[in-house]
């Protein structure tokens, strides 16, 4: 605790330049006598920080200091590097500033790892339209898009573009949409369309809600599944381990809560005669009439 703090000072030094000891004990809430402890330790540690009393003074740091990586942890650069690399998804140079980092850290192979979350087969196309909501959040440019709803209803939008959110394998725009005059959240993947509109918006409404916000009592029903041992990799990969009892059979029981709507059918329609859906009742029977228009559909 005591150098997550000492971090702190040192990096409200290096943006403010200086400061009094009453303003970092606020920030920190801390006693003023914590603070001076701290600078105490700083300068200790073979940190340049310096105290001056008197109108006009404060607590700095001499002109030119830059921080010493030994003031993070080994954890704490690997997390930095990591952050760093994962910007390689958008398509973004980082090339040098990893090699830069990697030598002040004195890290071999700081290119450990590769994250890309563009789809197979189309990189560029997700690297271009990452770029574009990329600076329409930070350069507070509003959006028109075209937007692909869950029942296939093309509707436009102009939105103001908050937070790029990426969730259950999929990218999310947080955004303030103007249609309905409140917070959504637009998958990516089913813009069939967006362009900047040139306009630009103020950030002064209310701060975004909460990605997953709890959801209201009763809004989740609680299913009971049976999976065949051959669908195993998507079990695994899309239930939480907690909620699933291996028979001894091979099969697998997972007890799961999903909201009721039509999401729901066809995504346990997805699993095809892998599952079976033991409770409740009417979902089971909702999903045999789907399926029973289904076999209908492309019966020859």
């Amino acid at each position: 605790m005591k150098n997550d703090r000492l971090f702190q000072v040192l990096y409200i030094l290096l943006e403010r330049g200086s400061t009094t000891a009453e303003k970092l004990a606020e920030v920190l809430e801390v006693s003023v006598r914590t603070v001076y402890r701290d600078v105490e330790a700083l300068s200790m540690a073979g940190v340049p920080v310096c105290a001056a009393a008197g109108r006009g003074g404060g607590i700095s740091l001499m002109p030119g200091y830059t921080f010493d990586r030994a003031l993070l942890s080994d954890e704490e650069q690997n997390q930095i590097l990591f952050a760093i690399q994962s910007l390689q998804a958008a398509d973004q140079d980082v090339n040098q500033l990893l090699s830069k980092l990697g030598a002040l850290f004195k890290k071999r192979g700081a290119n450990w790892i590769e994250v890309d979350f563009s789809r197979w087969g189309l990189g560029k196309v997700d690297s271009a339209r990452f770029e574009l909501l990329k600076n329409a959040i930070l350069k507070k440019r509003a959006l028109k898009i075209l937007y692909c709803a869950a029942s296939g209803e093309l509707t436009e939008r102009v939105v103001h573009p908050v937070k790029l959110i990426f969730k259950g394998k999929h990218w999310y725009l947080q955004a303030f949409c103007r249609k309905a005059m409140d917070f959504r959240l637009f998958k990516v993947s089913r813009m069939a369309d967006l362009s900047p509109t040139g306009e630009h918006f103020d950030d002064d409404y209310i701060d975004p809600p909460p990605v997953e916000p709890e959801p209201p009592p009763g809004v989740l029903m609680a299913i009971k599944l049976r999976f065949s041992p051959a669908s195993a990799f998507r079990v695994m990969e899309e239930f939480d381990r907690a909620s699933v009892e291996r028979q001894p059979d091979g099969s697998m029981v997972a007890t799961v809560s999903f909201p009721p709507d039509n999401w729901v059918i066809g995504y346990l329609l997805s699993f095809g005669t892998e599952v079976e859906i033991l409770e409740p009742p009417e979902i089971r029977a909702l999903v045999a009439r789907h399926a029973k228009k289904l076999w209908e559909h492309h019966k020859t």
